[in-house]
């Protein structure tokens, strides 16, 4: 099937037909996939970490080392792969990343059960599960505004945000029962289960038709990208702030919190599935607080407070003496992640041309997911010298004096619709 009009094309539904996103069959399905398909990645970040901690005896070091090797191929390839969303068959390209993901977490239950699974075959297995995810990222993200009208956009860009946070509900907690009844095979089976599943929902798909244009170099076409955030202060900014977010409060809240887990509360590392779910459930209800709010005034501001409390209860959690006390702290983050996630991703993608939309949401998803593991990385290194909890605290104080700076010093932003 190609990128060709169809009667399932949301142009076909009135305004008065469609009470939100989801009444259009097209976007239903691209969600439908896309919730299954974030339940595996969301479920290979925990996964890689609980199999090098506790599976391999490894330390932070090698945990923030396997998740860098997972989510380095965004930073050289996503970008191409938004020029590929802009040139190509979109359907097929979601179908080809999907199966690529298939065959490796496939040839990582092989490799399970013939108890040949090292830390060397870790990397390379992350490796290629970037590389598979890579392709599949920005075409799931440059699709969302071409199957909605714009007064939906928000609406969208929350259920996908609901998506993403019911994946991180499921994902963890249904990881973490299927490693108790089945260890690590049956981990990495559930995930193989669900990318089958994912496959099904793509059948019906029908996206737009790709617009024809002059014929670049794939660098040509990824620059142009940059050029359009580089030209607009509002991109400038909101791209900063999703920057600092990736490599610093991202990176240590979903990494280096499961080093400080095992060691200094002292516990299983996979236990961090619960926080991990408790926060999902916050960024849930924030979710769905926007998808009815709709077209809120002032989106610029109400992120950018968001970022700020987030970045404040990021310096207690570091600090947190027990188990106990991190489970509110995960949910109060969630809610305020909920805005941060909805509200960025929809204020980028409605300050850019649907011709530029691939380019752009590549860019987005190399600063997201690409600048996560370089952050990790480092994070893994400093949490070995100076502990896992101090690490987290100074990364939350340093995305709240950033975040605080932009909110003072640019009222275009604060004052964004």
């Amino acid at each position: 099937m190609t990128d060709s009009p169809s009667g399932d094309r949301p142009e076909n539904l009135t305004s008065e037909e469609v009470k939100n996103a989801l009444g259009y069959p097209d976007y239903r399905r691209l969600w439908i996939n896309n919730l299954i398909y974030m339940f595996v990645a969301n479920a290979q970040r925990f996964a890689i970490g609980w199999l090098v901690l506790d599976g391999l005896g490894g330390n932070e070091t090698r945990q923030g080392m396997a998740v860098f090797m997972l989510g380095i191929p965004v930073a050289f390839i996503v970008m191409q792969a938004g020029v590929l969303a802009d040139r190509v068959d979109r359907r097929a390209l979601l179908i080809r990343s999907q199966s690529g993901l298939l065959l490796v977490v496939l040839a990582t239950l092989v490799l399970l059960g013939l108890d040949q699974l090292t830390y060397s075959w870790v990397l390379i297995l992350s490796v290629l599960s970037g590389v598979a995810q890579a392709f599949g990222h920005p075409v799931r993200q440059a699709l969302i505004p071409l199957l909605v009208p714009k007064h939906m956009l928000m609406n969208a860009v929350a259920l996908n945000a609901l998506a993403m946070t019911g994946s991180m509900i499921l994902s963890a907690p249904l990881v973490k029962i299927a490693g108790d009844l089945f260890a690590f095979e049956g981990v990495y089976g559930l995930q193989l289960v669900m990318l089958i599943v994912g496959l099904f929902a793509l059948r019906r798909l029908q996206t737009p038709p790709v617009t024809a244009g002059p014929k670049r170099r794939l660098i040509q076409e990824a620059a142009s990208a940059l050029r359009h955030v580089m030209n607009d202060l509002r991109l400038r900014v909101l791209f900063l702030l999703l920057a600092v977010a990736s490599i610093s409060v991202n990176a240590a809240v979903m990494v280096t919190m499961q080093a400080k887990v095992k060691e200094e509360l002292l516990r299983d590392s996979g236990d961090m599935a619960y926080l991990l779910g408790v926060m999902a459930i916050g960024i849930a209800i924030s979710s769905v607080v926007v998808m009815r709010k709709g077209d809120m005034k002032r989106k610029g501001g109400k992120f950018q407070r968001a970022m700020m409390c987030g970045s404040a209860l990021v310096i207690g959690m570091g600090q947190a003496s027990s188990f106990k006390v991190l489970l509110p702290l995960f949910f109060l983050m969630g809610l305020a992640g909920g805005f941060f996630i909805t509200m960025n991703q929809g204020l980028i993608q409605s300050a850019t041309p649907k011709e530029l939309m691939g380019r752009v949401m590549g860019l987005y998803l190399l600063v997201q997911f690409g600048f996560m593991p370089i952050g990790a990385l480092g994070l893994g290194w400093a949490a070995s010298v100076v502990g896992p909890g101090n690490v987290v605290s100074v990364c939350g104080a340093v995305s709240l004096v950033i975040v605080s700076w932009t909110y003072l010093g640019f009222s275009t932003i604060r004052n964004l619709d």
